[in-house]
């Protein structure tokens, strides 16, 4: 269990050195700022519109984030020779795979914690929170990680701590002025759980293909994951029977994305435990598909050449 700890917060340190990633989270950013002027141009429904423009651009950049992760951390290590240097050490083949996957997940919980934070400043706004406060709190966030980041040798698990109380000193404000936080809430992890999923296909390829490569296949099982439940209900009578054959036999091998995207009033339902029952189950989809693949991704890699 060390070594695939020591290989998570390798991977994770690698991961958040790079600045596409920086790229990618100035950009979720400044959408999720901007979300805030999109809702006053509604005449009604404002905190309806922030709150699903806001978690549609998180989940969008959850799934660029871990496309680009799983498509190149992997590859890199090949080609920069180092992972030379770390199999020949006392560490399976499949321990390096699974620390890889846990440092691209770890990656990703620090994205959706700080894009997650962001949302509720912006919805806590929306409702009437103080703009001062909100604008001091984000201040000190952003100074505190700049410091964190100068002064210590190795700011990885202060870093992770700082992302988490960032979220819930947001999650504090904006329940204080009765946003809906338990809703953002299940969205993120089942955001979470979306990019597991997509973090194991995208490593199953990244075992014995390129990152262009990798990064097609695993848009293109994404995009198809997105219309799975459509593919397997599929009934029109326009399409040949072997065609509906077909996309129902996809719809059952494909990971189905769209079961982390669900409809608001899914999410929202006053039902006892249903909700949450929802996110828990789709959750454990998410573990099951996750083990699968990792062992098939592991299976591949032990059996690669790299001599």
């Amino acid at each position: 269990m060390s070594r695939i700890w020591a290989i998570i917060l390798n991977t994770f340190r690698e991961a958040v050195r790079d600045r596409i990633l920086h790229g990618v989270l100035g950009l979720a950013c400044a959408v999720l700022f901007f979300n805030l002027a999109l809702g006053e141009l509604a005449l009604t429904q404002q905190l309806r519109v922030v709150e699903d423009i806001g978690l549609a651009a998180i989940s969008f950049f959850s799934v660029v984030v871990a496309i680009f992760l799983g498509s190149s951390l992997l590859y890199k290590e090949i080609e920069r020779k180092t992972l030379y240097v770390i199999l020949p050490k006392p560490i399976r083949r499949w321990e390096f795979l699974v620390g890889k996957f846990g440092g691209i997940v770890l990656t990703a919980l620090v994205f959706v914690l700080v894009m997650g934070g962001i949302l509720l400043a912006v919805m806590g706004v929306q409702r009437g929170a103080s703009l001062g406060l909100v604008s001091g709190l984000l201040l000190g966030f952003a100074i505190a990680l700049g410091v964190l980041i100068k002064k210590l040798p190795d700011p990885t698990v202060t870093t992770i701590a700082l992302a988490a109380l960032f979220a819930g000193v947001m999650l504090a404000v904006a329940g204080s002025v009765h946003v809906d936080v338990a809703l953002v809430g299940r969205s993120l992890i089942l955001d979470l759980g979306e990019v597991a999923v997509l973090t194991t296909v995208a490593l199953f390829f990244s075992s014995f293909s390129t990152p262009f490569l990798t990064g097609g296949f695993t848009f293109g099982v994404w995009l198809v994951g997105r219309s799975a439940q459509s593919m397997a209900e599929m009934r029109s009578e326009l399409l040949g029977e072997e065609v509906r054959s077909m996309l129902h036999g996809l719809a059952r091998v494909v990971p189905n994305f769209d079961l982390f995207v669900p409809g608001h009033a899914t999410l929202a339902a006053a039902n006892e435990g249903g909700p949450w029952l929802y996110v828990g189950e789709t959750m454990g989809y998410a573990t099951l598909y996750c083990i699968v693949l990792l062992v098939l991704a592991s299976a591949v890699f032990s059996r690669r050449d790299f001599v």
